[in-house]
């Protein structure tokens, strides 16, 4: 009898130690989002972010008169909580903003990630809100995209 108490107990706080050290676990990576807005600079935490380039199936037209400009490089950023500054820049710069997303190793183990950016428009915006999760989505449209100093074309 005596055992299987014992038994029962080792069990119980094994398992309660592996439930409290979850618990205060820390996030390994830190992803963050910022962009200036005239003379002020706007700071988001990220989520998750997703980087994507498409080749223009058309080649570029040699005319220095043609204004379309083809942006195809893509940024999809996931908040947890919307961030109004960063939403106001986007929706007030139509012709596009400038900005860094960058990714860091908190624990120092792999090297900084670096995403840069230009002209980049809001193309779509998504917002989850419940009871108990909040989340918001920017899909970005860019005109250049440079990542860790290579520049995408």
């Amino acid at each position: 009898m005596n055992k299987k108490i014992l038994s029962l107990l080792f069990i119980f706080f094994g398992f309660f130690a592996q439930i409290s050290y979850g618990q205060t676990e820390e996030k390994r990576t830190k992803i963050e989002i910022t962009v200036k807005d005239g003379n002020k600079t706007i700071t988001a935490a990220v989520r998750s972010a997703t980087v994507s380039f498409t080749r223009n199936s058309t080649l570029p037209s040699k005319d220095p008169l043609d204004k379309t400009d083809s942006k195809n490089h893509y940024l999809a950023i996931d908040f947890e909580k919307q961030n109004i500054a960063l939403l106001s820049a986007f929706a007030k710069n139509k012709n596009g903003i400038d900005g860094e997303l960058t990714m860091t190793d908190t624990y120092g183990k792999t090297p900084l990630r670096k995403f840069e950016f230009k002209g980049a428009t809001l193309d779509a915006l998504s917002d989850q809100l419940n009871g108990d999760y909040s989340s918001s989505y920017f899909s970005l449209n860019c005109r250049s995209l440079i990542i860790d100093g290579v520049t995408i074309e």
